[in-house]
């Protein structure tokens, strides 16, 4: 359960009963992150009370990047996406895999342009192939097979028969200035 006092700049985050695995995995996720100047929020403290962890972090306003897909122009939509892009690959450099970019809808939000994730809470540790970029990518080609309204939006900027590729190209030489050449037109 989430409690968000947002006048007061801070969030209640109260994980399931004996649910502390993952409440500290979270906090110091977030501890690290800070340290990298990693645009998350930061984590303030944790408490167990009754074997329930809560996580006080600070709040972020904005919107969830599902809403802004929806509400959002197209040029501000690829804007993000860079920035998306850019942050996934912070993460894979700090060493952190978030598993939830593949379906980004709640876990990350979009303040005038500013890009946060927001939710570590089944994150890990990096290990092996994985890659947060090659994750959001998976969207993008989620996406670029779809017949949506977003599709119709990005298929001027973005060329989606090329991300397959780039992915695989992103893969073996971890360079985003081309990733971002072959992808966005």
């Amino acid at each position: 359960m989430i409690i968000a006092l947002p006048s007061h700049g801070i969030v209640f985050k109260i994980f399931n009963k004996g649910f502390i695995q993952n409440a500290e995995r979270e906090y110091s996720f977030l501890k690290l992150l800070e340290k990298h100047e990693f645009p998350s929020p930061k984590a303030y403290h944790l408490l167990i009370i009754n074997n329930f962890p809560i996580l006080i972090r600070e709040y972020i306003p904005g919107i969830h990047f599902s809403e802004f897909l929806d509400k959002a122009a197209p040029k501000e939509i690829i804007k993000v996406i860079r920035v998306l892009l850019e942050n996934a690959y912070k993460l894979d450099s700090i060493g952190i895999f978030l598993d939830e970019l593949s379906n980004p809808t709640k876990n990350i939000i979009v303040n005038n342009g500013y890009v946060f994730f927001i939710d570590f809470e089944r994150a890990q540790e990096l290990t092996g192939k994985k890659s947060n970029v090659t994750q959001f990518l998976s969207f993008l080609i989620r996406v670029g097979k779809s017949t949506g309204d977003l599709k119709n939006k990005l298929v001027a900027y973005i060329n989606f028969d090329k991300i397959l590729d780039a992915a695989r190209k992103f893969k073996k030489k971890k360079q985003l200035d081309k990733l971002f050449m072959e992808i966005f037109e």
